[in-house]
């Protein structure tokens, strides 16, 4: 082998070895319980940081710059000056009086009249969890501007729900008996119907499913429109019964919800593409019949798991409004809002920010217990964030999936690519977190914010492969 070739497989291991691994931390995360446990968190804090080693290496030794957009870099650096000064400057740390109420003890800090954070200790360990999640947004901007890793990032992504979505229903099936595999540590928690697959709450698991649902349909439409592939189309169509079965399966309204809408917005936009491109010789008979086979299908699929208790089920996503505004204080959350700072509380301080308004309200009993999460992001993220840092995380999120968006509907319609299906598909699942996220805490959920960010990501990658692309012609004519 000669020298030049030497030299391009060294550069090739160094270029894969990072993507690689992100693969596999996109596995890990969510079979490692949901990261909900401190363990690991940090476990996933420490892949960020040897993933980012190996990744500058790999830039340095074949002396290429990452490629990431300016825009999400300078919103990420103000993010962490934000956090890690409110960290440093913490006026406070807690402790229990009781187990829904705490003490807050007044913590001597660096400058006293400057902003700081409610909490010392939650603000610092949270920030390293930021850090580390902010290491794997730079990265993910890097890698989905590459087309080739974009489409295994997404594959990967969507199997992953699938197998989380197999193993809960197996383990739902199986009983408690069988959910001690899992939760060996907690006989409590194993006895709980609530648990799914390694996730303890099933708000956290459908709104992990949902996200892989809208993918894994994307990878059935995008086979669908790739004629004379039969397998492939009919291992999306398994892989998208098998989430849904999970969906179904799980206790969690929210998934049922979301399985709907996403199906919706996916369907209704293939279905006029497909209306304004390619309708002219179809068969609608042939159509109508498969339509209708499909559709007996998904209806007995999704009665299985309703058969038991359908009506109860039924009744309880009827409530679903009413059940949402009895449970979560939200007269609570307005106030809190009300008298907020600019720069918030701190990071993962609503925990702490929150109990003196319960006690206000006459909500500090233990019918309300302790809420380390409001089960709502958007007053979550405001409380911990501020006014400003709240306007730097919407323009972060929002900006990749307005740039996911445009860049797809900005392309032709290419029936049977897997780029132009799932980049609208990818947007959807975005906008179905975005969406869960007003009543529960996905955001605030390691594996899931993984997820997320990962294709708002794509989006702002999205946004610099077009400008390079332009950049590029105008160089060409010129």
């Amino acid at each position: 082998m000669s020298a030049s070739s030497k030299k391009m497989h060294l550069d090739r291991v160094l270029a894969d070895a990072p993507r690689w691994m992100f693969l596999v931390i996109l596995v890990f995360s969510p079979w490692a319980y949901g990261c909900t446990r401190d363990v690991c968190i940090a476990i996933l804090n420490q892949f960020s940081a040897a993933l980012m080693g190996l990744w500058l290496l790999g830039c340095a030794g074949r002396r290429h710059w990452p490629r990431v957009a300016w825009v999400p870099a300078v919103l990420l650096t103000l993010l962490l000056l934000q956090g890690w000064w409110m960290a440093w400057n913490a006026h406070s740390y807690h402790v229990y009086r009781t187990w829904t109420t705490v003490l807050r003890i007044f913590d001597n800090p660096p400058l006293p009249d400057w902003p700081g954070a409610i909490d010392r200790y939650f603000a610092q360990r949270s920030m390293l969890n930021v850090t580390a999640m902010f290491a794997y947004f730079l990265f993910a901007c890097d890698l989905m501007s590459r087309p080739v890793w974009r489409k295994r990032v997404w594959i990967t992504m969507g199997l992953t729900a699938v197998t989380v979505a197999v193993g809960g229903v197996v383990l739902h099936l199986g009983g408690a008996e069988w959910r001690e595999w899992i939760w060996d540590w907690n006989s409590k928690v194993a006895q709980s119907p609530t648990t799914f697959a390694t996730y303890r709450y099933h708000g956290n698991a459908a709104s992990f499913m949902s996200l892989g649902w809208a993918l894994v349909l994307g990878g059935a439409v995008a086979a669908a429109g790739a004629r004379g592939q039969p397998l492939r189309f009919a291992g999306w169509v398994v892989a998208s019964l098998c989430l849904l079965i999970g969906l179904f399966v799980n206790t969690s309204r929210a998934g049922w919800a979301l399985a709907v809408l996403l199906a919706f917005l996916i369907g209704a936009r293939f279905f006029w593409a497909w209306w304004s491109t390619a309708r002219e010789g179809f068969s609608w008979r042939t159509g109508l019949i498969q339509g209708v086979s499909l559709l007996a299908v998904i209806v007995t699929l999704a009665a299985i798991p309703l058969s038991a208790d359908w009506k109860n089920r039924v009744v309880r996503l009827n409530t679903l409004t009413e059940a949402i505004q009895e449970r979560y204080p939200s007269a609570v959350y307005h106030q809190l809002v009300r008298e907020l700072g600019v720069l918030g509380h701190g990071p993962d301080c609503f925990q702490m920010a929150l109990p003196p308004y319960m006690e206000a309200f006459g909500l500090g009993d233990e019918k309300y217990g302790f809420w380390r999460h409001a089960h709502n992001d958007y007053y979550e993220y405001l409380a911990n964030w501020g006014w400003w840092g709240m306007a730097l995380w919407v323009w972060l999120l929002g900006g990749g999936v307005w740039l996911g968006l445009r860049d797809h509907f900005r392309q032709p319609v290419i029936w049977g690519s897997t780029q132009w299906v799932l980049g609208f598909c990818a947007c959807a699942a975005m906008v179905g977190t975005l969406v869960h996220a007003m009543w529960d805490f996905p955001l605030n959920t390691v594996s899931i914010l993984l997820y997320f960010q990962t294709l708002v990501a794509d989006g702002w990658a999205r946004a610099l492969a077009a400008k390079e692309a332009s950049a590029s012609a105008v160089s060409d004519v010129a």
